[in-house]
């Protein structure tokens, strides 16, 4: 056995096996065995693996905020543009795991918050994006940008859960996007493709 694994280490593994294989597939013994540790080991940084799998999605949450900071930083063109980029980057997180992930977060109790801070760490993002969208008459001064954007991001995760595939989401987002775009929103929209 390996000794010394650090808890870098232990989480960076666990991360990649749950995001691969869903947190309920995931043993201890999987994780030790992939690190070459004893459980006991895993056990003296990690009271269970409840305890290490909300670590992994803490690392995850500070990783997915890093990326939406650097999104913010490309963000040059107009509103619509930047809305496109951030569902993009959506649609991409939700790829960055597989659909059991998704799953597992959603529906285990134990991880509820964690679901919960990220949806709505999601929502915040989009509806600013689209409330400015909005403002510079981008989008029909109709849409309420709270409710357009829960109900978008919903959606794409339902889409995800049911085995679409990423290019669909990208047209799904598009798509959506225009119907509720001005004359002028289509036109920027209809340019970008």
């Amino acid at each position: 056995m390996k000794r010394g694994a650090t808890k870098e280490e232990i989480i960076r593994t666990t991360q990649e096996l749950i995001a691969r294989n869903g947190i309920r597939a995931v043993r201890v013994d999987e994780i030790a065995q992939t690190l070459g540790i004893s459980k006991r080991t895993l056990y003296e940084m990690f009271a269970d693996k409840n305890d290490l799998v909300n670590t992994c999605l803490d690392v995850m949450s500070l990783q997915q905020r890093e990326r939406i900071v650097a999104c913010r930083k490309r963000r040059g063109g107009n509103p619509l543009q930047r809305v496109f980029r951030l569902m993009n980057e959506y649609v991409d997180n939700l790829y960055r795991v597989d659909h059991v992930f998704l799953s597992d977060i959603r529906r285990r109790v134990v991880f509820a918050q964690h679901f919960d801070e990220h949806r709505e760490f999601w929502h915040k993002e989009l509806a600013d994006g689209l409330e400015v969208c909005r403002e510079q008459h981008y989008l029909l001064p109709d849409v309420d940008s709270s409710t357009f954007a829960d109900r978008l991001l919903a959606t794409l995760l339902e889409l995800r859960l049911n085995g679409a595939q990423r290019e669909e989401l990208f047209f799904f987002s598009r798509t959506i996007l225009r119907g509720a775009a001005t004359r002028e929103g289509i036109d920027l929209i209809d340019r970008k493709a």
